[in-house]
């Protein structure tokens, strides 16, 4: 039945990223006849690169950001397309954009923009830069984009219809907040299996599924529905979300595989990687214009070192027969090939740097919903499998802890269990033994001499409210809760004369049996401990013997308060 439910949770999570991947597409943005870039000094200018074709690249690839400056320009000669009126982008740091626009009539309009009065899109990770109005329909566009901290903030621009810039379309939308609800949901569920289940596993992927509804949250533009942070913020929020999130991941499979999943040296490898893939995002969060060329570099190796650790890691526990692997490799390969894609594309020179926002998000998704089932799997394993332990430490505890012959507690349990007897009521101690009890095995045998023990175990177990412990020998212990807790161990052992007789006859003799007995503080909070108790009651237990046997000598200990401690309360 294990290998069937596992392949139902397999094909319902394959439905499940079949029916999230099919999301609307986005909006077509305006197709320019004509879009190149270039970079350019500090001190270059459009009129410079204006006249250096050379300088100038037509392709959607080979974007660098390691010069001062980045230069687009869009050349506008398609009449049945709609008018430019805004620039939008991905939303990213930079120090200055400055736009000119070319009319048809030849004048030109120029507009400059800083961090603080771009407009940001809640629909989307984006930014809108409105287009400075000419009299007639622009032909030629070019932007000046100084100090950009991201490729994408070129490769992901476009000139729009709106002066309010497209986002999303509503069908983009509608998924991206319905994935900020469904990790919200993990979440809570993960909350709930810490407290029942305290595994570090569970604490990491509290912390992937939290740092990864934050991410969404900044990464999809929601932010600016109840703040307005700049793009640098943004920025270094997803920066820090992304390197915790990455390292988080290499510690959630070290302690979600079984414990002989993974080789002992790849163990420590992840264990001594996790801080150093951390410390990627960091490097991308820093503020400091010297690393600026670099700076999304930072994240991209660290993510990039956590998948080459999580595939060793999944490859590792496939061979050594892990159960849990397919769980893993369902919900994280959507996610690893996503950010191996986006990686590449940013590295890679011939490749258009994308952040693809929607496919990754839709991935995180996916994988946080089939990381949950696999800790539900693991939970109900693991449950399964303390339950086992617990019953076999139990029976384990009952054999060590019960007297073979008679079947009752023996001293070692009591002892260990007196605290907590004592805190349930159980304050009367009584120490019954048997009266001349060696001349019944002398004279009959060890084997009658046993019947009369499981004769009297039997007798003192008879009362619900104690509990009945064989010390040793023909010494038994009684502990009574409730009222007339001496009356009734009298009662007990009264009785034991009779029913040894009954029970093993042709003894030749009545069996009797003397006891000494304490009443501890039945009302107050006076504690006790079991061996200063038992002293006492084997204290009038020998007083019992001495004066004759067949008796009970009892005392009672109460607790009180001084005087002076009333007055002070």
């Amino acid at each position: 039945m294990d290998w069937i439910w596992r392949r139902f949770v397999l094909f319902g999570l394959v439905a499940l990223l079949s029916s999230l991947f099919a999301v609307p597409a986005t909006a077509a943005p305006i197709t320019a006849s004509e879009s190149c870039h270039a970079t350019a000094a500090a001190n270059e200018t459009y009129r410079d690169l204006r006249g250096a074709p050379q300088s100038w690249t037509c392709q959607d690839s080979r974007y660098d950001i390691g010069p001062e400056s980045l230069f687009l320009r869009y050349r506008l000669t398609d009449l049945a397309q709609p008018r430019a009126q805004s620039l939008v982008t991905h939303a990213s740091k930079f120090s200055a954009i400055t736009i000119w626009v070319v009319g048809e009539d030849g004048a030109v309009r120029t507009a400059r923009y800083y961090p603080a009065t771009v407009r940001h899109l809640i629909a989307g990770p984006m930014m809108v830069l409105p287009l400075p109005h000419t009299a007639s329909r622009p032909r030629l566009v070019a932007v000046r984009i100084d100090q950009p901290w991201n490729k994408t903030i070129a490769s992901e621009a476009r000139l729009d219809s709106a002066v309010e810039g497209t986002g999303w379309d509503m069908g983009v939308i509608v998924a991206m907040a319905a994935i900020c609800g469904m990790l919200v949901v993990p979440l809570l569920l993960n909350f709930g299996f810490y407290i029942v289940l305290r595994r570090p596993f569970v604490l990491w992927h509290i912390v992937m599924v939290g740092l990864m509804l934050v991410q969404t949250v900044v990464g999809t533009g929601f932010i600016h529905i109840g703040a307005d942070p700049d793009a640098a913020t943004e920025i270094a929020i997803s920066s820090l979300c992304f390197g915790v999130v990455a390292a988080s991941g290499l510690m959630f499979l070290l302690t979600f595989l079984e414990p002989e999943a993974l080789s002992p040296k790849l163990r420590r490898v992840l264990i001594g990687c996790a801080p150093l893939v951390m410390a990627g995002g960091v490097f991308t969060a820093l503020p400091f214009a010297v690393l600026r060329p670099w700076s999304a570099l930072g994240v991209y190796s660290a993510v990039s070192l956590s998948i080459c650790l999580i595939l060793c890691g999944l490859i590792d526990a496939w061979r050594r027969g892990s159960k849990l692997v397919p769980i893993l490799m369902v919900g994280w390969m959507p996610t690893l090939m996503v950010g191996v894609y986006r990686i590449g594309s940013y590295i890679l020179p011939h490749a258009r740097p994308t952040e693809s926002v929607v496919v990754f998000q839709l991935a995180l998704a996916a994988e946080v919903l089939a990381n949950s089932l696999g800790i539900v799997i693991r939970f109900l394993e693991l449950r399964r499998e303390r339950d086992l332990a617990t019953a076999r430490a139990t029976e384990l505890e009952g054999v060590a802890g019960r007297d073979a012959l008679t079947g009752l507690w023996n001293r070692h349990s009591i002892e260990r269990r007196f605290n907590d007897l004592f805190r349930l009521g159980y304050r009367t101690m009584a120490v019954i033994d048997l009266d001349h009890f060696k001349r019944i095995n002398d004279r009959h045998g060890h084997a009658v001499g046993d019947s009369v023990l499981k004769v009297v175990a039997t007798v003192l177990a008879e009362d619900g409210e104690s509990c009945a412990i064989r010390m040793g020998g023909e010494e038994f212990l009684l502990l009574l809760r409730g009222p007339g807790g001496a009356e009734r161990a009298e009662r007990c052992r009264r009785a034991l004369s009779t029913r040894i007789a009954a029970a093993v006859p042709g003894l030749g003799h009545v069996v009797t049996a003397s006891m000494g007995l304490v009443e501890h503080d039945l009302s107050g909070n006076l504690d006790v401990e079991f061996a200063v108790l038992y002293s006492h009651c084997d204290r009038l237990l020998y007083e019992a013997k001495r004066l004759g046997r067949n008796r009970t000598m009892r005392e009672r200990l109460t607790g009180f308060t001084p005087d002076f401690q009333v007055r002070m309360a």
